[in-house]
């Protein structure tokens, strides 16, 4: 009973207040006496605080909503955003694809060899061998030993074969060897690897000119790789040793870790018969007491 009293007394007050008013607008040129007054100082400030409430409400109701909004759309762009870049990424993959491509087709054009082009799968994670593993192999007419280039050089030759795979011993191996000379002067050199990127000359008289810069191309005499392909630039020399051979260093002009298409040679150059043209070379000279 205690809450209902509680309840319905502000009730009878509000009811009671708009009688009075109703009253008043019978009779609004009366007196204003106290029976018209109170009724307006309750209500009013009641009517005042109802207003800012529903105007607070109101507000708070459209910021919410805008804010949602705002939200929705900053989510929508947001993904339009990584759409786009993905979509950017992958027209600059094909780009830089078409690009490498077009390189090695132009190569593959200017070789009077037959070659295959192919993809490089993978890298020997080790950090001694420099192997690389690319998707052709014998049942694609690879065979061992045979090079492997590309538009800026020599890549390496072929160790291992399977049916579908081959495995390319890279020039930059310390168990490669190409048989090269200096592109300037012809001086002949051989170049082995030092590991990833590095090279260096082997049994280089010191006074053969050899300088930073030069560049250092294979000659084709190993029967293994096509002569006239660059291998590497020289990036140190010294002669400060002991021995009568220098110290030089090349850096390999093919950038490996961006390496990602290769030609392989089918059919690779033959060494020479250095028998067969010892006794061809001694044929051009008659022997001594046989001319007259």
């Amino acid at each position: 009973m205690l809450g209902r009293g509680k309840f319905f007394g502000p009730v009878f007050l509000f009811f009671l207040a708009l009688a009075l008013m109703a009253a008043h607008a019978q009779n609004p040129q009366g007196p204003a006496s106290l029976a018209n007054r109170w009724p307006m100082a309750i209500l009013g400030p009641i009517s005042q605080a109802l207003n800012y409430v529903a105007d607070g409400v109101g507000s708070w109701w459209t910021r919410y909503f805008a804010l949602a909004s705002a939200q929705e759309t900053n989510l929508r762009l947001r993904q339009t955003l990584t759409r786009y870049r993905q979509q950017l990424v992958e027209l600059k993959e094909t780009q830089y694809a078409n690009e490498r491509l077009a390189s090695l087709l132009k190569l593959k054009e200017a070789l009077p060899e037959e070659t295959l082009a192919a993809r490089i799968v993978a890298w020997d994670p080790g950090p001694w061998s420099q192997v690389a593993l690319i998707d052709v192999g014998y049942a694609d007419g690879v065979k061992m030993e045979a090079a492997v280039i590309s538009p800026l050089g020599l890549v390496g030759r072929v160790a291992q074969l399977s049916a579908a795979q081959a495995k390319v011993l890279l020039v930059t191996d310390r168990a490669s060897g190409v048989d090269a000379v200096i592109q300037r002067n012809r001086v002949n050199v051989l170049v082995t690897g030092l590991g990833p990127g590095r090279l260096e000359l082997q049994y280089a008289p010191k006074a053969e000119d050899i300088r930073l810069g030069d560049l250092v191309v294979s000659s084709g005499l190993d029967g293994l790789f096509p002569p006239g392909q660059a291998i590497g630039v020289i990036s140190l020399v010294d002669k400060a040793g002991l021995g009568p051979f220098l110290r030089a260093e090349l850096r390999s002009t093919v950038e490996f870790s961006g390496l990602r298409e290769v030609l392989v040679i089918k059919d690779p150059p033959k060494a020479l018969d250095w028998t067969t043209l010892g006794h061809e070379a001694l044929s051009l000279f008659p022997k001594r007491g046989s001319a007259k």
